[in-house]
């Protein structure tokens, strides 16, 4: 979960996102390898690690390292990882329609990631889940150019030494069928042109926000005015008119009329 740089020969570099395997522990160090280098071993501090259940399976000179987490996890986890390198190189390369799409991608996956290591989900809402995961992540690796993954209806990924050829090249027209047709929706949503040329018009979302004021509790002993308005974090401004109310000293509207009716409506 942190860098870290070796100081000394006995002592291993990690950086962030590697799978480390551990062999050892003693005394707040760990001593183990990475899988992305099996032969150098080395000791690091167990703070800058996160432990992670797994399973080893020992074939013969083959060890296999299988976290025991659903497929799912590990899938998105991969996905992520190498999504994260592309969203880097078009965001060097300023290409800032394509950078703010893969974004929208990416944070999708991150909270439905978390939703799911989370499990708290029942049974039929992760299969729904898994289901948008999928799609999403078949759709992010089509608009990147990068590999299709053949799954069944199911959404898991078929095995290739366990599935037939031609069962193979039927589920990869289907998806890439599938996918095509998601892009197109895509376009269509984002291009909304009209044939005689007319400009384009971006459908928005207006919301409202009903104010019925009730009382205001505060010892000042004079007349007060109280504004309301709406504000903005991001922009850090109010991006709105104020609504007024004039409050007596006396702990009740200025107007006593508009008692239970101090009422407003922001667009």
């Amino acid at each position: 979960i942190y860098n870290y740089d070796a100081v000394q020969d006995v002592e291993l570099s990690l950086q962030v996102g590697d799978t480390v395997h551990i062999l050892e522990m003693y005394e707040g160090w760990y001593r183990g390898y990475t899988l992305r280098n099996k032969a150098k071993k080395g000791i690091f501090p167990e703070t800058y690690i996160h432990l992670k259940e797994a399973i080893v399976k020992d074939r013969g000179q083959h060890e296999t390292v299988i976290p025991s987490e659903l497929p799912l996890g590990q899938e998105l986890t991969s996905t992520l990882r190498e999504w994260a390198v592309i969203w880097h190189k078009l965001y060097v390369t300023n290409k800032t329609t394509q950078f703010r799409h893969v974004q929208q991608l990416t944070y999708s996956l991150i909270e439905w990631r978390s939703q799911i290591l989370s499990g708290t989900l029942p049974k039929d809402e992760l299969a729904e889940l898994k289901k948008k995961v999928t799609a999403k992540i078949d759709y992010g690796n089509r608009i990147l150019g990068l590999d299709l993954v053949v799954r069944d209806d199911n959404g898991n990924i078929l095995d290739p030494d366990e599935t037939s050829t031609i069962s193979l090249f039927k589920a990869h027209e289907t998806a890439s069928k599938r996918i095509d047709e998601r892009i197109q929706e895509e376009k269509s949503l984002q291009q909304s042109l009209d044939l005689r040329g007319q400009p384009i018009f971006n459908s928005t979302h207006t919301y409202s926000l009903y104010v019925n004021f009730k009382n205001f509790v505060c010892n000042i002993g004079e007349d007060a005015e109280l504004l309301m308005s709406l504000y903005d974090p991001d922009l850090s401004k109010f991006i709105s008119e104020n609504y007024l109310v004039r409050w007596g000293s006396n702990g009740m509207p200025k107007e006593i009329e508009k008692l239970n009716n101090l009422q407003a409506v922001f667009t």
